[in-house]
């Protein structure tokens, strides 16, 4: 049965989250500091400040250790995801919570300015501030709305100088330039949300490396297409628009261009699953099979929780459904992935 399992299959950070849901910080700190690559601080520090937003564990690490850099970062981690929780919980509509929010976005800034002085090569606090840039509803930060690279009139503006410090100091940076979607499509302008993310994941892939997951850029902007045709009710069309040539082309180039070259062992578990989502519906069975032999047991609820023959929260038998139907149509496959 899948599962879902937000350190996927690392065994190290599944013990930290464990310790953090259990009130403790030892492990994190432990962990964070056998993490070997800027990519891996990355989504450690992301899947870790995730968790500990719900508590207190890295305001006793602070205490404890209050010059410990990787305290510094985990604290701008866990303040920026409390302020983004806040957003999706739309405190802002509320003038009390309103007042709270900007407590809470002051408190992030203050954190991921004090974590970039002591780490300045560090890109977490520079995706803390572009993950930021997201809850921006009036204006009020200048560095949220600066105009796009010269030349590319279909994109908005938005946090760019942000992306370049974040690209600096780790090229190609997957959250990133996640982050920087996001913040894009909460400030589409005349555009609409849609355009503007199918805008920028073309103009990202255009150039990303070709082994990089920003390669599923398009299939995230094809996934939050299908979802919103869904919403209004236009499903005898959702299958039409995984056929397209231009999805069609984006997926064989996520496919070829990095599930191939990829190690599902350090992959984000949410691309594995965007890929296979995407090639089920495509008509790639044979590929799709492929992808979901990687995933094994780590199934994620998006992009499954979509899907508009279940509920929401009937997510795994959408999953279910789609591995089973795949493994039916290449029961001998002989892929990349055991």
């Amino acid at each position: 049965m899948a599962s879902s399992n937000p350190a996927g299959r690392d065994s190290d950070l599944y013990a930290a989250v464990q310790d953090i849901q259990a009130g403790y910080w030892m492990e994190m700190r432990q962990v964070l500091a056998r993490t070997g690559s800027w990519p891996q601080w990355t989504s450690r520090t992301q899947v870790l400040g995730i968790v500990a937003a719900q508590a207190n564990v890295v305001e006793l690490w602070l205490k404890e250790e209050p010059g410990s850099l990787a305290a510094r970062v985990m604290y701008a981690r866990v303040a920026t995801e409390r302020v983004l929780q806040a957003h999706r919980r739309q405190w802002a509509r509320d003038s009390q919570k309103a007042q709270d929010l900007e407590k809470l976005v002051a408190r992030a800034r203050d954190a991921c300015h004090r974590a970039g002085e002591g780490n300045p090569d560090d890109s977490v606090p520079w995706i803390c501030r572009l993950a930021l840039a997201e809850t921006d509803t009036t204006g009020r930060y200048p560095e949220h709305h600066v105009a796009p690279p010269p030349h590319e009139y279909l994109l908005p503006h938005g946090p760019w100088g942000l992306l370049g410090e974040v690209h600096r100091r780790d090229q190609f940076n997957r959250e990133a330039w996640h982050r920087m979607s996001q913040a894009l499509q909460a400030h589409p302008g005349p555009a609409g949300r849609q355009a503007v993310a199918t805008d920028f994941a073309r103009w990202t892939a255009s150039f990303a490396p070709p082994d990089s997951p920003l390669l599923l850029l398009p299939i995230y902007a094809r996934v939050q297409e299908h979802r919103e045709r869904r919403d209004r009710g236009a499903e005898v069309m959702l299958n039409l628009l995984w056929t397209r040539e231009d999805t069609t082309r984006a997926v064989t180039q996520a496919f070829e261009g990095w599930f191939q070259k990829c190690d599902p062992a350090t992959s984000s578990q949410l691309d594995l699953n965007y890929l296979a989502y995407a090639l089920a519906r495509g008509g790639f069975a044979q590929w799709a099979t492929e992808v979901f032999d990687a995933i094994g047991d780590f199934a994620t609820p998006a992009p499954w929780q979509y899907d508009a023959r279940h509920p929401a929260d009937q997510w795994r038998k959408a999953f279910e459904e789609d591995r089973v139907a795949c493994l039916r149509s290449h029961p001998r496959h002989t892929g990349k992935h055991p």
